[in-house]
């Protein structure tokens, strides 16, 4: 199996990253500025959060459609929810067009994904390495 499955995981939590927490950006006051500065550990939280429930979702889509083990599925969106929230929920923050925050962490999150699998399973077999670990 290649690494399409960690890609399109990616793609779907940075996806869902990028328009959650540029949505939080968007609740300001009267002049545009946010209500109160956010630190990065307020948006890596929010963006981890979100990514988590989106990964953990497809993954659960992912095992009931083409029947994968339930072990290495989960892993790997842990992994790939953890490394695109923490990275692109800051970046998510200060993208102020959710619409344009979407498409710039739904595509560094594909490469994200794509770069989780092959380190933790190589360039051939994504889901076969991870669950004997």
């Amino acid at each position: 199996m290649n690494t399409r499955i960690c890609t399109r995981m990616g793609l779907i939590a940075g996806g869902f990253v990028g328009v959650l927490v540029s949505l939080v950006n968007t609740q300001s006051n009267c002049c545009g500025t946010p209500v109160f500065p956010a630190t990065f550990a307020q948006l890596a939280m929010d963006g981890l959060v979100v990514a988590l429930i989106a990964a953990f979702l497809t993954a659960a889509f992912i095992c009931l459609v083409s029947h994968l083990p339930l072990k290495p599925v989960f892993l790997l969106a842990l992994y790939i929810g953890v490394v695109t929230g923490v990275l692109l929920g800051w970046l998510a923050y200060h993208i102020h067009n959710p619409g344009l925050a979407l498409v710039v962490c739904a595509y560094l999150g594909a490469a994200l994904g794509s770069l989780v699998c092959r380190i933790l399973c190589g360039d051939a077999g994504a889901l076969r390495t991870v669950g004997a670990r």
